[in-house]
């Protein structure tokens, strides 16, 4: 059966863990990858061209209201702002609607993982201006105290004798004590490189650091989708929900929907040694709540997946796990569900549903990788003409339910 991930992502964060990808599972039909769609879309031309005039907030890239410079240039909905017990951070400063672009931000440099060296670091800087220069060495470095994973012989390691707390950053883990940190081009690389698309590179991927991304802080209930545009190729950061000024905009750097317990070693491989979000900083009770809310939603994530020949017990799972992911604010993970309920209405031929259900995907993709994304373009299509995928009448007819309200 075809799968799509379970937090959209194009373009995987370091600092963010990839979550399980099960699968809606059965012995037939099997779910598989598939990027082949049949012909015939004019069922639902009108409606899809009616979409196109009149959607959501998902699909609007631009906001009127936003300030512009002089010279007619839009600026950028936020400002680097201290932010108690984080460090810097980046606050809106109008709002900001659902799925607006924020920011799309093309890589400073580029490196393969095989090459990521504190030489290789500073030749790559050679060639970029004296202020980009300045605001690289401005970034968080994560190993500034302490130990990294390289030998204490190595020549690209030297003591470090700071015994300050760490600032938070993406590093890539934190090493046994004793041995020698890197160097602080190379300390400051390792932890803010984001993964990028490289298809000339060793596994189809490269390292890039970008200056301002690298100003997201996380929290446990982002409030920021990430996604590689690769027509521009850069990264794309959108809102997940409405943003009001002066709120700070935050992804997240590991997977939200272990507990608390869980997140916590996680982030402090990433240098977050004490996550101050809303969520953990939540009283015990309330605290505990979310916990067994973001378990149930990890259960289901897997349980959903293996119900490919009961699609009526299928449906009634994500559906819970949608209820649960709108009380606990995740709703990047909201489109993999709505794929799954669309798969499971095609397989029985419930087509007016699979068409709801293929909107609703459709939708949520917009908000966070855009409407001209790979997954959002999927979608639309089977939106257009459910009947195109190749599990549609696999099992005997049947009516299931579309979206809640």
């Amino acid at each position: 059966m075809e799968h799509q991930p379970r937090m959209a992502s194009p373009a995987p964060s370091s600092r963010r863990s990839s979550r399980r990808t099960s699968t809606l599972s059965q012995e037939k039909p099997e779910f598989d990858e598939r990027d082949e769609f049949e012909e015939g879309t004019q069922d639902s031309t009108s409606e899809l061209e009616e979409s196109d005039t009149s959607t959501s907030s998902a699909t609007q890239d631009t906001d009127p209201d936003a300030g512009s410079d002089p010279d007619g240039a839009e600026l950028p909905p936020f400002r680097l702002a201290d932010i108690p017990g984080k460090g810097k951070g980046l606050v809106a400063t109008a709002p900001i609607q659902k799925g607006k672009l924020i920011l799309l931000e093309p890589p400073l440099f580029t490196l393969p993982r095989e090459r990521c060296t504190n030489s290789a670091v500073l030749v790559a800087l050679t060639a970029r201006t004296r202020e980009e220069q300045r605001d690289f060495f401005a970034l968080a470095n994560a190993y500034r105290t302490a130990p990294p994973a390289a030998p204490a012989n190595s020549p690209e390691s030297s003591p470090s004798p700071e015994s300050s707390p760490p600032p938070k950053g993406a590093g890539a883990g934190r090493a046994p004590h004793g041995v020698r940190a890197p160097l602080p081009a190379l300390g400051i690389f390792e932890t803010n490189a984001l993964p990028v698309p490289a298809p000339d590179a060793p596994g189809g991927e490269a390292r890039g650091v970008f200056l301002l991304a690298a100003r997201f802080n996380h929290a446990c209930t982002p409030n920021v989708a990430q996604s590689w545009d690769a027509a521009a190729r850069a990264l794309a950061f959108r809102a997940l929900g409405a943003v009001e000024p002066g709120e700070e905009l935050c992804t997240n750097y590991v997977d939200v929907l272990g507990t608390r317990a869980e997140r916590g070693p996680e982030l402090a491989e990433r240098g977050v040694f004490a996550c101050v979000c809303p969520v953990c900083a939540a009283p015990e009770g309330e605290g505990g709540e979310s916990d067994r809310r973001r378990a149930k939603i990890g259960r289901l994530f897997e349980e959903v997946g293996k119900c490919g020949k009961e699609p009526t017990l299928g449906m009634r799972k994500l559906k819970i796990a949608l209820r649960l992911l709108k009380e606990e604010g995740l709703m990047h993970y909201e489109a993999s569900f709505c794929f799954d309920a669309f798969q499971f209405c095609v397989l029985v031929s419930d087509i007016p549903n699979a068409k709801a259900w293929a909107r609703k995907a459709w939708e949520a993709t917009c908000n966070i990788s855009g409407p001209d994304s790979p997954a959002a373009r999927n979608f639309k299509m089977y939106w257009a003409n459910p009947r195109a995928h190749h599990l549609t009448g696999m099992l005997p007819r049947m009516t299931l339910s579309g979206p809640d309200p």
